[in-house]
């Protein structure tokens, strides 16, 4: 890890507010943050109910309802490299990650039933690194996908 992607990183998302952000969801669900490598804190303990998810990133902050030692720890590096790679998006899009992440997820859910398996955001980062499994599509979108990827008689 580092290098100047990480510094560029870390700078774009306090420059976007998506760090601060993070930060105060951090605090509003009781979590304590540490400094991990590369910029990135990692606020552990977090209570609120919302999002569901075990781990969670916003900016440069990465939010998780365990322990921050418990992402940290080598045995992790997956999971903790799949939520660094969420930062790095958030880098790219800013403030428009959030709802273009929520569309994304939408937009899972309605092919397979999933709002990770077909969310890009989720494929970018590394599925199966963040907890996330491959689902088939749902019958209708694989009559839509078979539909447009038929290729025309010659």
């Amino acid at each position: 890890m580092g290098g100047r992607w990480s510094s560029l990183r870390t700078a774009v998302n306090w420059v976007n507010g998506s760090t601060l952000a993070g930060l105060v969801v951090a605090a509003l669900g009781g979590a304590t943050r540490e400094r991990g490598p590369d910029g990135v804190f990692v606020a552990g303990g977090y209570r609120l109910p919302v999002p569901a998810q075990p781990c969670f990133t916003v900016g440069s902050v990465v939010v998780t309802r365990r322990p921050a030692g418990w992402l940290l720890d080598p045995r992790r590096a997956e999971l903790f490299a799949h939520e660094v790679r969420h930062v790095g998006q958030y880098a790219l899009l800013g403030p428009l990650f959030l709802p273009a992440y929520l569309l994304a997820c939408g937009w899972s859910y309605t092919l397979t039933g999933s709002y990770g398996c077909r969310n890009v955001f989720e494929r970018r980062a590394g599925l199966s690194a963040g907890g996330y499994r491959e689902l088939p599509l749902r019958p209708w979108a694989v009559r839509v996908h078979t539909t447009f990827t038929r290729r025309p008689p010659r």
